[in-house]
């Protein structure tokens, strides 16, 4: 219900004028309210109240006659904004596919959904050469069929493959460098051992067992092998004896040489032991005994 006091005379004659002025004045509402030091949500609601059924009668009169003109011209021409290129490339290809799918144009249009009017439009434009476009240039990559780069004739001639009638294919070969590989502390031992042995050369032993050089290196310190010093191999031979007796464990006690200033104490209890040129055995052994003891 409309305020008494927009149907007051005065009050309508005051804020008409500052209206008036103030569309004169070319400035904004905001601007002009705090120059003339008026309230702008007072000044809104006049504005609003003495030009808002005038403006829609006016505005509603324009749509009126704009649909009238658009009546008398007919269907507005195609533009070419991107928005009218991409809705034509969408119907192009639905018009083709109605042309191979034999389909009428009630059951396709059915079938996806859309609309028989507009599809029977497209297809008469489409069909009277009107609108020409082709859909597959504004395809996004990704949907693109693959062609093959390679310049082999003979992948050219080679007959195309159905993915769903050709026969399972087998994994391909995997590289063995590319997999992680677990050796046990024998096997690292006898690569190690075979690269150390003279004239043999630690790339050539890493590239018949697939590995990396590195881990030979890795390994040599984890077994005590110096890499500027190799390690010496003692030749030993193993007397089987006769056939059926069973041979007792040989002890190499020559392959570990002693360290300089160090000599090997042979204790009764069999043991080898390292000791200080000139050691009594009896003190060595005592002294192993605490150490034991103490443990």
């Amino acid at each position: 219900m409309v305020s008494k006091r927009f149907q007051n005379t005065a009050w309508r004659s005051y804020w008409s004028t500052h209206i008036e002025a103030w569309r004169r004045s070319g400035l904004s509402r905001t601007k002009y309210c705090r120059d003339h030091r008026l309230n702008k949500a007072t000044f809104d609601r006049w504005l609003k109240q003495l030009e808002g059924a005038e403006a829609a009668k006016k505005a509603a009169e324009l749509l009126r006659e704009q649909r009238r003109q658009r009546r008398r011209r007919g269907p507005s021409p195609l533009c070419k904004s991107k928005r009218s290129i991409a809705v034509q490339a969408f119907w192009a290809m639905h018009v083709e596919a109605l042309n191979w799918s034999g389909l009428c144009a009630t059951h396709y249009a059915n079938a996806h959904n859309l609309s028989l009017v507009s599809l029977r439009r497209w297809r008469d434009l489409f069909d009277s050469g009107e609108v020409e476009i082709d859909w597959r240039a504004y395809l996004h990559p990704s949907a693109r069929a693959k062609i093959s780069s390679g310049a082999s004739s003979a992948a050219k001639q080679e007959a195309a493959k159905e993915d769903l009638t050709d026969a399972a294919k087998s994994d391909p070969p995997r590289d063995r460098r590319s997999n992680r590989r677990s050796f046990t502390d024998e096997e690292k031992l006898a690569i190690v051992l075979e690269a150390e042995k003279p004239g043999v050369s630690v790339a050539a032993v890493c590239r018949s067992h697939d590995i990396a050089t590195s881990m030979v290196f890795r390994w040599r310190v984890q077994f005590g092998f110096g890499e500027k010093e190799r390690a010496k191999l003692a030749a030993v031979a193993v007397d089987d004896g006769p056939t059926g007796v069973v041979s007792t464990p040989v002890v190499l006690h020559d392959l570990l040489q002693p360290p300089e200033g160090m000599t090997v104490v042979q204790l009764a209890t069999g043991r080898r032991v390292f000791a200080p040129k000139g050691s009594d055995p009896d003190a060595v052994l005592q002294q192993i005994r605490k150490e034991e003891a103490a443990r």
